[in-house]
């Protein structure tokens, strides 16, 4: 959807139009998925944090800025729905001790434990990490969704890239394969 294009289907939404709330839905819906998940780390939790999120998007339509971007909009929607799911959620942060009896482990396992440190990161150096090295967004478009400055950015991605690496470098080479 081009910006002019954008800008109609917004409007409509705004005047009640289903068939806009449908196109933005299409056009958004599996984006906003593999966020979800990948904040998530749970496909169920990441559809009813997207369901939320479109749920809210079409209840306060009203607030969005025709000046911004409408995408950056919808994602600042959802990283807050999953930030709130994760809180409720309060599941302890994955420990590095346990995942260092990693083993022998198939690099499919290796890679579901390494999902599951990133899961670990506090909030918001996961948020930017995700959003800049797995969703592939730049540092400025990740600032703006989450409405931290760029420098902001840039030490969250480099202090969870070093957390990681030092889980990384806890797992024997076995763990690997």
């Amino acid at each position: 959807m081009d910006q002019p294009d954008e800008s109609e289907t917004i409007e409509r939404c705004r005047a009640g139009d289903l068939a806009a709330y449908r196109r933005i839905y299409d056009r958004y819906g599996q984006p906003l998925l593999r966020t979800a998940i990948r904040f998530l780390g749970n496909r169920e939790e990441a559809e009813d944090a997207v369901q939320e999120t479109f749920l809210k998007l079409f209840r306060g339509i009203g607030g969005f800025r025709s000046g911004s971007r409408f995408s950056t909009y919808l994602f600042q929607i959802l990283h807050n729905t999953c930030l709130d799911l994760l809180r409720k959620r309060r599941l302890p942060a994955a420990d590095v001790e346990d995942m260092a009896a990693l083993g022998a482990r198939s690099s499919s396992e290796l890679a579901h434990s390494l999902a599951e440190a990133v899961d670990g990161l506090p909030g918001q150096m996961k948020s930017c990490f995700v959003l800049f090295a797995v969703e592939e967004y730049s540092q400025e478009e990740v600032a703006e969704m989450l409405g931290v400055s760029v420098g902001t950015v840039k030490t969250s991605v480099h202090r969870a890239r070093r957390k990681l690496r030092a889980w990384l470098s806890a797992v024997p080479a076995g763990g690997m394969t």
